[in-house]
Order: C-alpha cells, then sequence, then structure tokens
C-alpha cells in the first residue's frame, strides 16, 4: 500500500479543454448551494427525464436544487473530457450498482460520485477503479455509529481508545476511506464493511487489511474537501497523478455544444 502525500488545499480553476491521461486521477468539488436561478434552470435542461423526475420528487427546495446541481455538474464534468454536449450522456449502473456510462460511450471513463449537504466531488479516471466520499462531519454521532456493525473490530478497538476529540476526527478519516475503498471495488455498502480496516490515524490513509482483497493494490489518500466535511479517494494500481478541480457552470454557448 503507498502512503500517499498530504494533499494540497487549492482546488484549481480548470482549463478549457479537458485532457485525462491514463495515470493521472482528476477529482471535482461542486458547491452545490451557489448556482444562480437562471443557471440552476439551464443545468436542469441537461438532465435526463428520469433525473427530472426524481429531482422533482424532493419535498424541499434545498434537496431539489442541490440533486439537480450534482446531476448536471457530473453530466458537465464527463462532458468536458468526451467532447459531447452533457444532456446527451447515457448514465446507468453496473450490475453491482456501479455508476457508469452507458450506450456508445460506456467504459470510455471510470467515475465515482458522493455528496452530503451543500458539497459533491466526483472523481474521473480511464484505466483504473477510483472511489470518492465525503461526509458533512456531525457532532454527537460518533459514539452510536462506534457501536454499530460498519466498522472492523481492529478500528473499533482503536477509537474507542482515544479520548473524545480525537475520536471524532478519526472516526470521519476512517468513514470517507472505508466509503471510498468500496466504491472504488464497485460494490458500495454490498461490501461488509467490518470484514476489512483502515488506518484509524487521521493524517495516515492507507488500506491496512481486506478479507478477500490484496490491500497493496489500493492507494487511500485524503482530501481536504473545505471546513466542516472530511473526504476520501481510493484508487487501484500505481499511484497516478491527482488534479483538484473546482467546479462551476459553463457559459450557455459552451455547455450547449
Amino acid at each position: 500500500m503507498s502512503i500517499a502525500p498530504p494533499e494540497p488545499t487549492l482546488w484549481s480553476t480548470a482549463p478549457s479543454v479537458l485532457t485525462l491521461a491514463v495515470d493521472e486521477v482528476h477529482v471535482w468539488r461542486v458547491e452545490l448551494d451557489t448556482p444562480s436561478d437562471a443557471d440552476l434552470e439551464r443545468l436542469a435542461g441537461t438532465l435526463a427525464p428520469d433525473e427530472r423526475a426524481r429531482a422533482a420528487s424532493f419535498v424541499f427546495t434545498p434537496d431539489r436544487r442541490r440533486f439537480t446541481v450534482g446531476r448536471a455538474a457530473l453530466r458537465s464534468v464527463l462532458a468536458g473530457y468526451l467532447g459531447v454536449a452533457p444532456a446527451t450522456i447515457g448514465l446507468g449502473r453496473t450490475a453491482a450498482g456501479r455508476p457508469a456510462l452507458t450506450g456508445v460511450l460506456a467504459g470510455a471513463l471510470r467515475f465515482s460520485v458522493s455528496r452530503s449537504a451543500g458539497l459533491a466531488l466526483c472523481v474521473v479516471a480511464r484505466a483504473r477503479d477510483v472511489g470518492v466520499d465525503v461526509e458533512r462531519i456531525m457532532r454527537g454521532v460518533v459514539e452510536d455509529v462506534v457501536q454499530a456493525r460498519v466498522l472492523s473490530p481492529v478500528e473499533v478497538a482503536e477509537l474507542r481508545a482515544m479520548v473524545p476529540a480525537e475520536r471524532e476526527r478519526a472516526f470521519f478519516a476512517v468513514w470517507t476511506r472505508k466509503e471510498a475503498y468500496a466504491k472504488a471495488r464497485g460494490l458500495g455498502l454490498a461490501l461488509p464493511f467490518e470484514e476489512f480496516t483502515v488506518s484509524t490515524d487521521p493524517g495516515v490513509a492507507v488500506l491496512l487489511a481486506a478479507n478477500d482483497d490484496e490491500p497493496l493494490r489500493w492507494t487511500l489518500r485524503d482530501l481536504d474537501a473545505g471546513p466542516g466535511y472530511a473526504a476520501a479517494l481510493a484508487m487501484d494500481k500505481e499511484l497516478a497523478g491527482v488534479r483538484l478541480w473546482q467546479w462551476a457552470p459553463l457559459p450557455p454557448e459552451i455547455s450547449a455544444r
């Protein structure tokens, strides 16, 4: 297992022309509450009918807006690499539940998405499995979760040995690493979380053991998603170059292409 150096805190403005080498992984940070009403209406127009129906099913307006922006951002990111209009992209899931491109573009890119509160992350790669997770840090929930069967016995023991102030930060580091790894495996919550172990050290992102996998295959690294959030990235094969991009809605004349 490779231990990656700390991520820089700067999320850069993406170039107008996107290129993604096979040895690179790109992570996009999306602020779900920032688009204007005019941008929101335009972004909604890029969604598929089933996505618009799902957006409409949300009772509360903030949830509806965040879902719309998150899906439209994913479409625009993928479209930027593929050179197509966002609305033309087919999105679906594999038999195991991994999000995937469908139709003529199936297999062109691999990607993973995560959303929590007003923030979303999307990771894109060409020839490697990737997973990403972001979580809003919630106060006062760690004790209950530590009791649940979502952590390995080693993780539970190490977290319980910490003082409360340390335990909260460590728990969210562990949780996002586990979620990112499970997504990279393409299994998500179908993977028994108590059967693999990550480091509980907030400064060391590493897969320590897995009952049915080889830990040395994977690289984990933490991401600085912003104040109040924890995030992690998982990717297979050798450590790739990781680029961090800040997403913003494209001008109408570009996004319509």
